[in-house]
Parts: structure tokens; sequence; C-alpha cells
């Protein structure tokens, strides 16, 4: 169902202010509860939709916290609420995040009741964690978990741990074609061996732990790096020990987010018809799922305002305007906010915008290292996937049958598709297509074989949920600049915003006047004006309908006119003159130079044209013949006129 269907059928306005409260949750869909007190429910796709689109609330049911907290525990959790508070009050002051936590910080260390309790590197990041927290497991995720200490019980005793040092000696370090898997059998039945030895008395005695984990604990005791240089040479233990500096396992949906950026192979054509070059693709992968959550297709080389609107559409729902723009047949929307972004060492991947969007979202960058591809395989695998489906199209650099350097010149002549065409047939292969691919066990990390669609199908209910339009505005809407407010609107880096609320509050403080505006530098679609009257920012849109989803420095480059464009019109002007040159010789040599007195041929011009319009008027025949009519050409009767009698005395005129 279409998300305006949703919203009709719910009996909310779009552009309405009401939100939905979560009250139960189910296996398939969740129960939300009107302002009225009506109760609905809706099925989870359809719930995170109205939540991402700011209609509904996340579900409120708090969990128990399963034990009796002490003293302790309690002033712990009223600081970390405290905090969480004064944060919202700060924000809706109008201070950053970062401000918000350093005034936070100072206050709870002024606090005697809380300076106890106070983390001693207190931060942005401390207070994101706790707001996490609180918002997916509520108040009593924020206890202490201090009745979690203590050891649980040992993995494996004394004698199982000499034979797995002794076999790891013998065998593993010194072969690596032996793998964990492989080496904990023959450790295992060594440890059989040796312990029934040992205890052939004592029958009743069981076995302790001895199976693979038992060894994996054996070997988190080890230095990595040490074991690596032992199984492998010099070259390859360098590479494996980066990658052995970062490892995670990721289980939901938006847990682990690769980001790439490649070109395409296939070239393109401009709107005079000829080829020019290839795209850029910025693609962020889901591991979990493997389909891309975003992707976006430029003629640019690969830089930071590419990557940060790709991160921008992976927390952003496409709309129903997008699956109608392209005439997608499966729609389904796939947003959240990743938890760890993998990405490599490129230029497009760093930047201050990119890092000031990260440390907002509470997402962890984890940049791999260089020549290591194989760091971020599901990224890697769609490239894969993606190039194939190029080549199908006409332009393509290369094929099964023509490799690179073979096809170039003949890619080069096929070229007929515009980056548009282009962008409409990949959006439509991604969901038609791709999304029902199935992918093999050994491809996805759950080792589950079924379709990125059905992945997200089974799992949605538990990935994180997408982020609210606040989020997104103060996540990437962070340069500030201060701006005069007219009657026509806000300009903001040569682009003109305006919209009815923001009419409605100049008419309210008047012209003239300063305003904040905050701005995403990647996107001129939109600002937010800030003001004291105002309880949240205000979301203002361009003025014009037509502006592009490009960056403020994009659209100043589309403005300015270009070096060879003026030198174009330079030749034209130019040639202008010389015609008008050529133009002037001619008149002069027929004796129709230059007009002496521009009065006088004004009034000459002007007498010829009011003959030139009699004329005409005497060759057009009258309408009837007013001749021939008797009652025509005669003189008008004049009324007579009446005289006094008398004439008139002094007392009559008076």
């Amino acid at each position: 169902m279409a998300y305006n269907d949703v919203l009709a059928e719910l009996g909310i306005r779009n552009g309405s202010s009401e939100k939905l409260e979560c009250i139960a949750e189910r296996d398939q869909s969740v129960v939300l509860r009107k302002c009225c007190g009506e109760l609905c429910e809706v099925g989870k796709e359809e719930y995170r939709r109205l939540i991402a689109g700011g209609h509904a609330s996340p579900l409120n049911i708090e969990p128990t916290a399963g034990f009796i907290p002490d003293e302790h525990a309690r002033v712990a959790q009223s600081m970390k609420l405290h905090a969480i508070r004064r944060d919202d009050e700060l924000r809706r002051a109008g201070n950053s995040a970062r401000k918000s936590a350093e005034i936070i910080g100072t206050e709870l260390r002024e606090n005697p009741r809380f300076i106890r309790y106070v983390p001693a590197q207190f931060g942005l990041r401390t207070l994101q964690h706790w707001k996490q927290c609180k918002s997916k497991d509520g108040r009593s995720a924020l206890l202490p978990k201090t009745h979690l200490k203590g050891n649980h019980g040992e993995r494996y005793d004394e004698l199982y741990e000499e034979i797995a040092m002794a076999a790891l000696e013998e065998i593993y370090l010194k072969n690596d074609r032996i793998s964990t898997g492989k080496l904990s059998d023959l450790v295992a039945y060594r440890y059989e061996q040796a312990w029934y030895e040992k205890h052939k008395a004592d029958t009743q005695k069981q076995l302790n732990p001895h199976g693979k984990r038992s060894l994996e604990a054996v070997l988190r005791k080890l230095r990595v790096d040490d074991v690596i240089s032992y199984r492998h040479d010099s070259e390859t233990a360098k590479k494996l020990k980066l990658q052995a500096q970062f490892f995670h396992r990721v289980q939901m949906p938006f847990d682990l987010v690769e980001v790439d950026c490649t070109t395409g192979n296939i070239h393109l054509m401009g709107v005079d018809r000829t080829c020019i070059g290839r795209p850029t693709f910025s693609i962020a992968v889901d591991a979990v799922t493997g389909f891309p959550v975003g992707l976006r297709i430029s003629l640019s080389a690969p830089r930071e305002e590419l990557t940060v609107q790709t991160i921008k559409d992976v927390m952003t729902d496409r709309g129903d305007a997008f699956f109608e723009k392209y005439n997608i047949e499966n729609r389904f929307e796939m947003t959240g906010v990743p938890q760890i972004i993998s990405s490599d060492q490129g230029s497009e991947n760093s930047g201050g915008h990119l890092s000031r969007l990260i440390e907002q979202s509470g997402a962890e960058w984890a940049k791999n290292a260089p020549g290591c591809p194989e760091k971020k395989p599901f990224v890697e695998r769609f490239n894969r996937e993606l190039s194939e489906y190029l080549q199908t199209l006409a332009g393509s650099t290369h094929t099964k049958e023509l490799p690179d350097k073979e096809r170039t010149e003949k890619g080069m002549l096929e070229a007929c598709l515009t980056i548009e065409q282009l962008e409409a047939l990949v959006m439509k292969w991604l969901y038609d297509v791709y999304a029902t691919k199935v992918r093999r066990r050994i491809q996805s990390p759950l080792r589950v074989a079924e379709s990125p669609m059905q992945s997200w199908k089974r799992l949605q209910s538990q990935a994180v949920l997408p982020p609210v339009p606040e989020d997104i505005t103060e996540w990437f809407m962070v340069e500030k600049t201060v701006r005069k407010v007219w009657h026509y609107g806000i300009e903001v880096e040569g682009v003109l915003f305006h919209s009815p609320e923001l009419g409605e509050l100049i008419k309210h403080i008047g012209v003239r006047r300063s305003l904040d505006v905050r701005y995403d530098p990647t996107d001129c679609r939109e600002i937010a004006v800030i003001h004291e009257s105002l309880a949240v920012p205000l979301i203002v849109p361009a003025k014009s309908d037509d502006v592009a989803a490009v960056s403020f420095a994009d659209a100043k480059r589309m403005r300015t006119v270009s070096q060879e464009t003026k030198k174009a019109d330079l030749k034209a002007r130019s040639t202008a003159m010389e015609l008008a040159l050529e133009a002037q010789t001619r008149a002069e040599e027929i004796g129709r130079g230059k007009v002496q007195s521009l009065k006088s041929a004004r009034a000459k011009e002007a007498m010829r044209r009011k003959h030139q319009q009699i004329l005409d008027n005497s060759k057009v025949p009258p309408r009837s013949q007013t001749s021939a009519v008797e009652r025509a050409n005669q003189p008008t009767p004049k009324a007579p006129v009446r005289r006094r009698s008398e004439r008139p005395t002094i007392e009559q005129m008076e």
C-alpha cells in the first residue's frame, strides 16, 4: 500500500503534525493509538514508514530490570536520566549537540550528588549512547551492569590448556593449511585419552568442555601478530595483521554498511549526442541483507559530497514518487541508521562534513587497510553484479567476448544512454531483479539462502528504527550562517528559499531582520531557519520547484559561465560587430550613410507613415453608399431661440 494511502486510511493529513502512539507489538503488526483515543493496527513496514515520516512514535514499552538495584545503581540511573532531559532542553534552546554535551558535563561535575558517578571521559558519544539505550530498552537499560560481574565458569581446565598449547606449537604455528576446526578435533581426541588415563579410577567423573570454542578461548590468549607471523610469510602476515585489528560479526540489518565508489563500465551520451565518458557509482550495501540501501550516480570524480549524499539516502525513505518515477513494481522501503560504516582509504571517504555526520549520528567509521578489498566483500560482490548488468546495455566498456581495450572504441560509438536514462534502468533493475535474487548461503553472514527482500522482510521488526525527520535535519544541516530576511525570502549561497510558513514569520518579525540559518552543504533543496519564536527549526524549501538534489557548490558551478562559453560568446559578439560594419560600409557606398539630424529624420519618418496610412485607407471600399441616401448630406435643423417680451428688472435679477 502506498504511503499516502496509509495516511488517508488512518485519517492523517500529509502535512499535519499529529503523531500516533505505539502501545503494543505483535509478530507482523503493531497497535497504534490516535489522538482521539481510537486504536488501529498496521504492519511493521507501514509502521517504520510512519516513524520515518514523523507521524508515529517508537514503541514505549520498557522491560523490567530483572534484579533489585542498589543505591549506587539508582543514583547512576538518575544521573543519566537527568543528562538526557537536560540535553533535550538545551537542544530546544538552539544549542548544538557538542555544545549541549559540554554544558551537561560541566553541570554534572558541579552537582554534589552526581559528581561521583560522572564518567571520566564524558562527551557527546557518551550522551548519545545513553539516549540510544533508553530509546531501545527503556529506563532499565541505564542501570549499571555491576550485577553481571564475576566468573561464571571456566571454558577449559589446565590439562586441556597444556595439550592445546602443545598442539599449537607442533602443528598450527608451522602449517597454514590446518584450520581451527581440524585442529580442535585433534586436541579433543588427545584430551579425552589423557583425561581417561588420569581419572580411570573415578568412573563417575565427567569430561570438562573440550570443543572448538575451548580451543578458540586458548587462541584468544595468544598474541595475534605472533601467530600470524609464524603461520605466514612477512608480506602476507603484514596484511593479515592489519585485518585482525577490526572484526565485526553482523546479526541484524544496518549493523554493518559498506560504502564504496566505483567507475561504471559503460559510456554515456550527452545532450549533444556525443560520448561524455563513464559515470561514477557511489554505493552503500547492508551486510546482512546484501541490498544497496544507498546508490548515487554522478559524472564527477569520487568526492566527499557524493559519499554524504549516499549515506543520507540510507537514512531517508524513498517515497511513492520515487517508485512511480522509475515504474518499479517490487516496492519496499529499507531505511535505518548504520551502526558501523566500513570503507576504504579513498579521499572521498574523508572530510570535515563527513566526520561531523558520523559523530552526530552515533555511528562508527571503520576504514580498511590499503590494498585490502576483501575487507568489504559485500559491496564488492554487488559491484560485480552491477558490472554484469551493465554489460548487457549499449555502450558497455567490455563483455565476456571482448576485453576492455578491444571494446573501448566500440562502446564509445554505441553510447546512447544519458545519465538520467541509466539511473532509471539501474533503479528498476535494483528493486525488480536484484532484490529478488537469492544469495548463496556462503555469501550471507547469517548463512541463510534467501534474497535481500526476503531477508529484510524477516528481520525488519528487529532492525534499528529509521531516524525521524528532525534527526536527519540535525545530522546533515551542519553549516551555520546568518542571513537577513526579505519579503521574497532568504538567499543562501545564491539559492532563494521561501515558504508560506516563512511568510508568516516575516509578517511577525518584519523584513531586514537577521536570522540564524543551518543548511546541508551537499543538498541545496532546503534550509532550517532558527528564531526565538519558533519551538523547532523551520524547514524552508527552495523557492523554485525544479531545484536538483545537488550541493551548493555544484549549484554555483552550474550558474557560473565557463571560460569556453565566454570565449564562444565573445566570438559571436565580434562576428555580429563585423556584420554590422559591413552593412554600414555598404550603406555609405550607395549614399545612405549615417543620418545627420536625428530629430528631422524621425519627423520625416512619422509623416511618411501618416501618408501611407491615408493611402491605405483610401483603397478600402466603404461599407455603404452614403451619397445615395436622401437623408444624407442634409443640414441639421436648428431649434428656434425664444426671447423675453420684457427686459428683466433689478429685483428679478436679485
